[in-house]
């Protein structure tokens, strides 16, 4: 998995790539969970670089998706990713995120914006690299959940 995060204001922004096995989803949960933890109210997900996810990286937009909700916050996808489009669509995961999918920056600025919340794309300077060394584990993950 290759993971940067960038924050501006109380919206987070992880651009998610690769493979995300199981491991990997629970990198990616304490990274969630961090940015939640320091007063982050909405998150954005870039899953344009996604090529699996796995059923915990499911669950982890999930969960903070519900919890976040409850707080006064929200999630937003970003992706043009067919392959994350098709899953979503698969599982009725496009319906639990309706209205939250957006196909490029622009879109999810003019949503964001429509709320009172300013956005611009973060500068590259703004971006924090999270070391994900488990490939070999988001490897096996990924042939025990293929078919």
């Amino acid at each position: 998995m290759k993971l940067t995060i960038a924050r501006i204001d109380d919206l987070s922004i992880f651009r998610i790539g690769g493979k995300v096995g199981w491991e990997s989803s629970r990198l990616l949960d304490r990274e969630v969970r961090a940015a939640v933890e320091s007063k982050t109210k909405y998150l954005v997900f870039d899953l344009d670089d996604i090529e699996f996810l796995s059923s915990g990286a499911i669950g982890v937009l999930v969960y903070h998706l519900r919890k976040l909700q409850g707080g006064n916050g929200d999630i937003f996808v970003l992706t043009s990713n067919q392959y994350v489009m098709y899953l979503f669509r698969t599982i009725g995961f496009h319906r639990v995120f309706e209205g939250k999918i957006f196909g490029a920056y622009p879109d999810l600025a003019a949503k964001l914006q429509a709320m009172g919340i300013q956005f611009a794309a973060p500068e590259p300077s703004a971006w924090r690299v999270v070391e994900a060394r488990n490939e070999e584990d988001d490897e096996r993950s990924l042939r025990e959940e293929s078919p």
